[in-house]
C-alpha cells in the first residue's frame, strides 16, 4: 500500500500474498514473439548472458530522506528494550544500511537518543489514536523532536497490543508499516512496529522485529512521505506483477518474499532485510542488495504478449505477459544467465501460484524442453491454461535451484 505499507512478517514473506487482490481482464497483444529489450554485457565477458531485463524501481519523485534521524520510542516493562536500542543504534552506522539505500539519494544514519516512554498503549489501538498520541508528544516535547525531513519516529508497540489499519490487524494481516501525516505545515513520517510472534522454529520475537523494521527503514527513508507526495514506490510497467511479491512496489517489497532475502550482515548482530537494488538488477547481478547472492542466477522469460491486469496499488497496467485462453497453451523462451561461472546447471520448474499458495484449483502447468541449464542456455516452456477465475489473469513463478540458492523470476499469463 502507497498510504501505509504494511510489510509481511518473515511466517508470511513466502509468497502467500495479495493474490487475492489480484484482478484483470485480458488484454490482447501481438501473437508472435514481440521484440525484447536485452541486458547485454561486454562481449568480452560472458557473464551475464544476454537476457530480458530484471524490474526497476521507479520514484513518483518525491522527496527522501537524505540524513535520515531514527528515533526508538518504546513503553514500559519491555523485555527487549535494551536489544531495540542497540539495534537502532547499531543499523543507523552499519555498511548493510549504506549498501541498502545510497544509490536512491539516501545517506548515513543517525540514532536519535531513544525515547522510553511511561504511557502503556492499550491493548487495541487504531493507527489514527497513534498518530494523535504522537502528536501530543511533538507537542510536549521531553525528547520528541520537532518533525523535519529526516526524522523517523518509530514505534516499538509492547507484546499484546494490536493496531488496526485499512481494514486490518497487525500480526495478522500485517507487520510493521509505515506512514506519514501533516503536522503545522510540515509531516511526520513514522513506523509502527508491532510486536509479532515467532514464525517459524529459529526465529525469534526479536529477529521478527528487527527484520520487520529494517524493511521499513529503508522504505520510510526511500519513501518518507508515502501518503503525500511518493518517492520510490512504483515498479515498471512491464514489470508490474513484482508488486504482488512482497504485497507492494516500494524497496523493501520487491525482495520481502525471497529465498535469503533475511540475513545477519557481518557488522551487524540482527536480522535484516535485503532490499531492491535498480544498478545490481541491471547489470545482472543480485537485484537484492546488499551482500546477494554470488554467483546470482536466474531464468529470465521472453514474455511474447503485452497484458492488461489490474495490480494492487498501481492500477489497471498494462504489462508483459502470455496470452493463453484457457484450454490450451503457449510456448515461450527462457534465457539463463549468471554474473558469474556456476558450480554446475541449476534446475528449473514453474510454480502455479493458485495451486501452490492459495489453496486453489491449479490454473497453470508447466513442460519444459529441458528441466535445467547454465549461463547463455536457453529453455523452452510450455504453459498450459488448464483452468481460468474471475479475473481471467493467472500468476506464475520459475523458480531455479543451485545447491542451498534458490532464485525466482515472476509472470503473469491472461486467458483474453
Amino acid at each position: 500500500m502507497k498510504t501505509a505499507d504494511a510489510t509481511l512478517t518473515i511466517a508470511n514473506a513466502t509468497l502467500t500474498i495479495a493474490l487475492t487482490a489480484l484482478m484483470g481482464c485480458g488484454g490482447s497483444g501481438p501473437a508472435d514473439m514481440a521484440a525484447v529489450d536485452m541486458a547485454m554485457p561486454d562481449l568480452a565477458n560472458p557473464y551475464p548472458a544476454p537476457h530480458p531485463p530484471m524490474p526497476q524501481a521507479k520514484t513518483e519523485m518525491g522527496p527522501v530522506a537524505a540524513s535520515p534521524k531514527f528515533l526508538a520510542i518504546s513503553f514500559p516493562n519491555d523485555p527487549l528494550v535494551n536489544s531495540i536500542d542497540d539495534f537502532v543504534s547499531k543499523i543507523a552506522v552499519s555498511k548493510y544500511w549504506l549498501g541498502a539505500v545510497s544509490e536512491y539519494q539516501v545517506g548515513a544514519a543517525t540514532a536519535l537518543p531513544p525515547i522510553h516512554s511511561a504511557y502503556m498503549p492499550p491493548q487495541q489501538m487504531t493507527d489514527l489514536q497513534l498518530q494523535q498520541w504522537l502528536t501530543s508528544q511533538i507537542k510536549m516535547g521531553q525528547g520528541f523532536p520537532t518533525p523535519d525531513a529526516n526524522t523517523i519516529y518509530t514505534i516499538f508497540l509492547p507484546d499484546g497490543v494490536s493496531v488496526s489499519l485499512g481494514g486490518g490487524v497487525s500480526c495478522q494481516d500485517f507487520g510493521a508499516y509505515h506512514n506519514d501525516y501533516a503536522y503545522n505545515n510540515l509531516f511526520v513520517t513514522y513506523v509502527v512496529a508491532p510486536r509479532c510472534p515467532p514464525p517459524t522454529q529459529g526465529v525469534t520475537v526479536l529477529d521478527e522485529l528487527t527484520a520487520a523494521v529494517s524493511h521499513e527503514f529503508v522504505e520510510a527513508a526511500t519513501d518518507p512521505l508515502a501518503a503525500d507526495t511518493p518517492a520510490w514506490t512504483d515498479v515498471d510497467p512491464d514489470h508490474a506483477v513484482w508488486a504482488l511479491v512482497g504485497g507492494g512496489s516500494e524497496l523493501g517489497d520487491l525482495c520481502a518474499a525471497f529465498p535469503d532475502s533475511f540475513y545477519r550482515p557481518a557488522d551487524l548482530p540482527y536480522l535484516v532485510q535485503r532490499t531492491w537494488s535498480n544498478a545490481a538488477a541491471a547489470a545482472g547481478h543480485d537485484p537484492c542488495e546488499p551482500d546477494g547472492a554470488k554467483p546470482y542466477f536466474n531464468s529470465s522469460p521472453v514474455f511474447p504478449d503485452t497484458v492488461t491486469a489490474f495490480i494492487p496499488g498501481q492500477g489497471t497496467v498494462d504489462t508483459k505477459g502470455v496470452l493463453i485462453p484457457v484450454g490450451q497453451s503457449k510456448t515461450i523462451e527462457l534465457d539463463l544467465y549468471s554474473d558469474a561461472p556456476t558450480s554446475g546447471a541449476w534446475s528449473i520448474k514453474g510454480v502455479d501460484f493458485a495451486s501452490a499458495f492459495m489453496g486453489q484449483p491449479r490454473e497453470l502447468s508447466f513442460t519444459f524442453d529441458k528441466t535445467s541449464g547454465m549461463n547463455g542456455d536457453k529453455v523452452m516452456m510450455t504453459i498450459t491454461a488448464v483452468r481460468g477465475n474471475n479475473a481471467g489473469t493467472s500468476a506464475f513463478w520459475i523458480q531455479n535451484n543451485l545447491g542451498a540458492t534458490s532464485t525466482v523470476w515472476l509472470g503473469l499469463v491472461t486467458n483474453q
